[in-house]
């Protein structure tokens, strides 16, 4: 038989199939394993996280009859009810509006405080959850959020993907959204994929490589595929390795605190891998293993909630004399009902029809379709084809601009600051990293460079970060990438907040020209500093300026008066000396006569010296010098005007100018690039002709 679905030939299409049953058994399943996990460790929350995991062999099980929800599933019940409401295709504003009316000050941290106090100011999604506004865009909460876009999108990876994506950057953007996307993507695969290798697979896959999240997950893998192989697992020895490796000494400083999102991601991942399917061991493993140890067993609960379905989750966690079915909602206000004070309740299975009733809208949307009736109802929903991911975003390799064109020739350039740490081990105080290309941490979890002084009250009035050259630059633009603001309390809204540093309270730029500096003219600065806006680009523009050093200056701030930078950038060319840029013989006609003046223009600011410019008749050997004509130098000295005392006669002329006796700022000497580079000489030949009478009267 063949089944059309309007236009839809479904007949030859690869297809998974599900019951209506199953699903709902997956649902409740995702929702009771997420409780028990999220239960279980919010007892040593945050208490093991440094080298050490928790020594315990396990921890006491957390079963609830009256399953009270935190920011690890509330969040999430916010988003089913903004999928209920305002649709899959929810924007910004619908996402603020519902996060508004159902979402209040109390049991939301870090950076889902500060996406809300961002909506209160009038921002939306995704701006609430940028580097430039959310000053924990690389913490956890995205990934605990999301988790139940995956469950309403069962065998449909891209779509998981897509609504992680949407609903993850609320609160996160780059990395830790790419957390969320892996976790999401998982969860749908579950409903058809019990092997929790293969699953992880499948989300490494939805996830770029060159994100730090895919880095801490596949080492995760490796570390684990590598101790399987005598047979013996430990999971402590690989949780070490994490901790080594991304917290620990080989870490480059990118650990920020327990509840980033890489190191959980690690965690999370490898509760799964050395649970082995298992959900009380997975469970007790992302306990065990620290952090945030609460929210990584929800997430690995969830997904084997899903896998096994409540009736397969082990029965003496989910006996209904010690687990039960009511969710009591004690923060989020309008839920379920709008009208009802908080608390409210709602039965966990009610819950889960209601994210079954949105999966089976996700099915239908994609080009599923339904046979049969009642629980026998079965769903097909097409195999999934290749996914589209977020875009690449890989490590350059070195510089830009004229800092790796000078390079490249063989010029060095040294990076200096007004407080200097040079570690290649650590971000923070790694100087050399403001000039290496790298501009953009969002994926790779790179930390700005920060002039933090170990004294601070030693540190100088003014910070400066300066480039300097092995040879002449002439500098054109110079773009600053600016670092994060290092805040001073943790859930404080951080326009509320006072700093430590990590920001610029004014700046300029200044060319060192030997042993002074100088700010170039026409200086334009774009966009101006925003004292309320991290990871700012600010591009710098002026008139061409030949120097050997650049730097951007002003006064730091923050309680400890400190700034912090990704990239300094650098636009212009590397430099040999001043240039003829043009000559302009008498009016500049093409038909030249009655020549009494010159004009010569230079690329750069020129001294010159008596005798430095001559011309030279040929035919009959004339010779004018600087005896025969008066220098007017422009205030830019830019421009000189030779002015001739007698205008010239018709003849071929030759204009001579003496490179050594004409140099710029720094000595150099003018270029001779004119078609004899070897004489010293820069010459123009040009031609004076007789002048032609007027022509009078009728034509």
């Amino acid at each position: 038989m063949v089944l059309c679905v309007g236009a839809l030939d479904v007949s030859a299409r690869a297809e998974q199939t599900i019951s209506a049953f199953e699903l709902f058994d997956k649902m409740r399943g995702m929702w009771i394993g997420q409780l028990i996990g999220n239960a279980t460790g919010r007892e040593t929350e945050g208490r093991h996280s440094g080298a050490l995991a928790d020594p315990n062999a396990s921890i006491p099980w957390q079963i609830k009859q009256v399953w009270n929800a935190d920011d690890d599933t509330d969040i999430e019940y916010v988003a089913l009810h903004i999928l209920e409401t305002r649709g899959f295709e929810c924007d910004g504003w619908d996402i603020a509006e519902q996060w508004l009316d159902h979402i209040a000050a109390g049991g939301i941290y870090i950076a889902n405080k500060q996406a809300w106090s961002l909506m209160l100011d009038a921002h939306l999604p995704p701006e609430t959850g940028s580097r430039t506004y959310n000053e924990h865009w690389y913490s956890i909460d995205a990934q605990i959020c999301t988790e139940v876009l995956g469950a309403v999108s069962p065998g449909l990876p891209q779509a998981a993907l897509d609504l992680a994506g949407k609903f993850g950057r609320i609160t996160n953007t780059g990395l830790a959204v790419h957390a969320a996307q892996f976790y999401a993507v998982m969860y749908a695969q579950a409903f058809f994929e019990p092997n929790v290798v293969d699953l992880v697979l499948d989300g490494l896959e939805a996830i770029p490589r060159s994100s730090r999240t895919a880095e801490v997950i596949s080492d995760v893998l490796q570390w684990y595929l590598e101790d399987a192989e005598d047979g013996t697992l430990d999971w402590r020895a690989t949780r070490r390795k994490l901790y080594n490796r991304y917290q620990g000494p080989e870490s480059f400083g990118r650990y920020y605190n327990w509840v980033e999102s890489t190191i959980n991601t690690g965690a999370t991942a490898l509760a799964l891998l050395y649970g082995q399917g298992d959900f009380e061991q997975t469970v007790q493993i992302g306990v065990l293993a620290g952090w945030d140890c609460d929210c990584n067993p929800a997430t690995a609960g969830g997904l084997l909630g899903i896998i096994y379905g409540f009736s397969g989750l082990p029965a003496s966690l989910t006996d209904p004399t010690v687990c039960g079915n009511l969710y009591l909602n004690v923060n989020r206000p309008g839920l379920p009902d709008p009208d009802a004070e908080l608390p409210q309740s709602e039965a966990v299975t009610t819950i889960a029809l209601r994210t079954l009733a949105l999966a089976l809208e996700n099915i239908f949307n994609h080009d599923g379709y339904s046979t049969s009736d009642g629980l026998t109802r079965l769903y097909h929903i097409p195999v999934p084809e290749s996914l589209v991911i977020e875009p690449e975003k890989p490590d350059p390799i070195g510089p830009s601009g004229l800092v790796g064109e000078a390079l490249a020739a063989g010029v060095t350039v040294t990076p200096t600051a007004s407080v200097e740490h040079h570690s290649p081990t650590h971000d923070r105080y790694n100087l050399d990293s403001i000039a290496d290309g790298i501009s953009d941490n969002s994926y790779n979890g790179h930390k700005p460079y920060y002039t933090r002084a170990t004294n601070p009250a030693s540190r100088p009035e003014l910070d400066w970060y300066e480039l300097t050259f092995s040879e002449p630059v002439r500098f054109s633009q110079v773009t600053f990438h600016e670092g994060d603001i290092v805040w001073g309390t943790t859930n404080r809204y951080y326009v509320h907040d006072e700093p430590r540093g990590g920001y610029f309270q004014d700046l300029t730029v200044q060319i060192r020209q030997g042993d002074r500096y100088i700010e170039p003219a026409n200086l334009e600065m774009s966009p101006e500093l925003d004292r309320f806006q991290m990871y700012q680009t600010i591009a710098f523009n002026f008139a061409p300026t030949v120097g050997e050093a650049v730097r951007i200056v002003g006064t730091p701030g923050g309680s400890d008066r400190y700034t912090t930078i990704l990239e300094l950038e650098v636009a212009g060319e590397l430099y040999q000396g001043p240039r003829v840029t043009g000559v302009t013989v008498g009016d500049g006609e093409s038909s030249l006569s009655d020549v009494s003046d010159l004009i010569v223009r230079f690329s750069d600011p020129v001294i010159v010296e008596a005798g430095a410019f001559e011309l030279h008749g040929r035919a009959y050997e004339t010779v004018v010098d600087a005896d025969d004509m008066v220098l007017f130098q422009s205030v830019s000295r830019r421009c000189v005007l030779l002015a001739l005392i007698e205008p010239l006669i018709p003849d071929t002329y030759e204009l001579r100018l003496d490179c050594s006796a004409i140099a710029d700022d720094l000595a150099l000497p003018l270029v001779d690039d004119d078609g004899d580079p070897n004489d010293s000489l820069w010459t123009m030949p040009f031609e004076v002709v007789e002048p032609q009478g007027e022509v009078t009267g009728a034509v």
